[in-house]
């Protein structure tokens, strides 16, 4: 390992150079100072020093960008798969919630319509119903008036049990106030 950094160290001090060099080239290409060859251009040259200090990838390099791009690759699997699994579960889910709320409405709609079904018998037997409590109704208030009558005679009778004592001892009172005159 500290073998390979040394050598990335000397590769890009190589390359610095190389630029820096190659920068200072063109620079004097573009001023019009440099020196130029038989045929006008020093293309060749050029291409040959930057050639030699072209930056050349070290196999650690290579090795973890290909480490790096594959663990990308994965990362993405696993999200695609991460994904068609929370879907696949929602579904399954969705699915269930489906059904069971189909059954819910079915049995809601059978027992509405057992519900009128029932409204409807109690509309047509609706007189029957009310002829029924008020013969009730009339019961229990011949009932309650029978009660108060049956008071009330016990209260009479009761009257007139004292009054026929008092008339009694009113008499025998008389008779004895007779008898001693």
């Amino acid at each position: 390992m500290a073998w390979g950094k040394k050598k990335e160290e000397e590769e890009d001090v190589d390359l610095e150079a190389g630029e820096a060099s190659n920068n200072k080239k063109s620079k004097k290409n573009k001023k019009g100072k440099g020196k130029k060859g038989a045929d006008g251009d020093d293309s060749d040259e050029e291409s040959k020093k930057a050639s030699k200090h072209e930056r050349h990838r070290s196999a650690t390099i290579t090795a973890l960008m290909e480490t790096r791009q594959q663990a990308s690759d994965q990362y993405a699997q696993a999200q695609k798969a991460e994904r068609a699994y929370l879907a696949k579960k929602h579904a399954t889910e969705a699915r269930s919630n489906y059904t069971e709320t189909k059954t819910h409405f079915k049995e809601a709609f059978s027992h509405f319509a057992a519900g009128f079904r029932g409204l409807w018998h109690v509309i047509r037997t609706l007189p029957h119903i009310m002829a029924h409590r008020r013969a009730e109704g009339r019961r229990k208030a011949e009932q309650q008036k029978r009660t108060r009558v049956e008071e009330r005679m016990k209260k009479l009778e009761e009257q007139l049990a004292r009054d026929a004592e008092r008339a009694a001892e009113e008499e025998k009172a008389e008779k004895e106030a007779a008898a001693k005159k």
